[in-house]
Formats: structure tokens, C-alpha cells, sequence
């Protein structure tokens, strides 16, 4: 007899006192600002901010901690949140801790798989937002091609 291994899943709605939820995230300058806190990681943390139609906050995660100069995730763990609750939009944020914001390749690759993997679930993916020491970058702004 086969085993079938069943996923029982629940999401519950909570009270929180948070300045971050319920915000329209329209413009990279309003994410750097909610996320200015991350420039004081000394670790790359990767964050998803999953959003409502109308591009309000509807939670945010943190998906991945990584080392110094690195991180390791995989484009499902993104926007799984966002599949759940049945969200049609995310940005994606990370820092870097050596200050500067400016997009690796590896950066610009893996941004490129997750919005194509978005595109199949129907998951926009508005932008990718890198928080440096004294700046951000938005990747939407700076390699719009990729968001095409």
C-alpha cells in the first residue's frame, strides 16, 4: 500500500502594531524608508513584501538569512506567501552589508528567474530594492529591461 502524505495548511489573522503593514508601497524611496533598518544587518537578509491589488502592504517576511556577501534561496520560497493568500504583486528587498547598493549579477539573474516564475503563477514582481549603507538601488530603475 502506498503512503500519501497530505499538507494541511492554516494562515490566521492577527493583531500586530506594525508601521509597515497597511502602507502603499509606491515608489522605491517609501520601501527604502519601511526597510532603511536593514543598512545595520552585517548578514544579507532577504524580504518579501507581498501586496494587496492595490499595492498595499499586505505582510511582509523575511525569507532568507545569508552570510557577509552572500545568500541562498530559491525563487518558490519568494512567492509562496503571495501564492497562499492569493496576492498578485510582491517586491523583493535585500541588503548588502558591504554598503554599497548596486545590483550584482548574480543579483540581476536571480531577479530575472523569480520574475519569470512569477509571471507563470501570475505574481507581478514590481521591483527589487537593495538597501545599502547611505542608499538603496531599485533595480526597477535601474534595469528596467528585466520587468519587461
Amino acid at each position: 500500500m502506498a503512503t500519501l502524505r497530505e499538507i494541511e495548511l492554516t494562515y490566521r489573522f492577527k493583531e500586530v502594531d506594525c508601521d509597515i503593514t497597511g502602507k502603499t508601497a509606491n515608489s522605491p524611496e517609501v520601501i527604502g524608508k519601511l526597510f532603511d533598518y536593514l543598512k545595520h544587518e552585517t548578514k544579507e537578509v532577504f524580504i518579501v513584501v507581498n501586496l494587496t491589488a492595490q499595492h498595499e502592504v499586505n505582510c511582509f517576511e523575511v525569507v532568507a538569512k545569508g552570510t557577509a556577501d552572500a545568500i541562498s534561496t530559491r525563487p518558490v520560497e519568494l512567492l509562496r506567501t503571495a501564492v497562499i493568500l492569493n496576492l498578485k504583486a510582491v517586491i523583493l528587498i535585500h541588503n548588502h552589508p558591504s554598503g554599497l547598493s548596486e545590483p550584482s549579477q548574480a543579483d540581476v539573474r536571480f531577479t530575472e528567474r523569480v520574475i519569470e516564475i512569477g509571471n507563470i503563477l501570475n505574481i507581478t514582481v514590481l521591483d527589487h530594492v537593495i538597501i545599502g549603507l547611505n542608499q538603496h538601488t531599485s533595480m526597477r530603475q535601474t534595469h528596467a529591461h528585466i520587468f519587461k
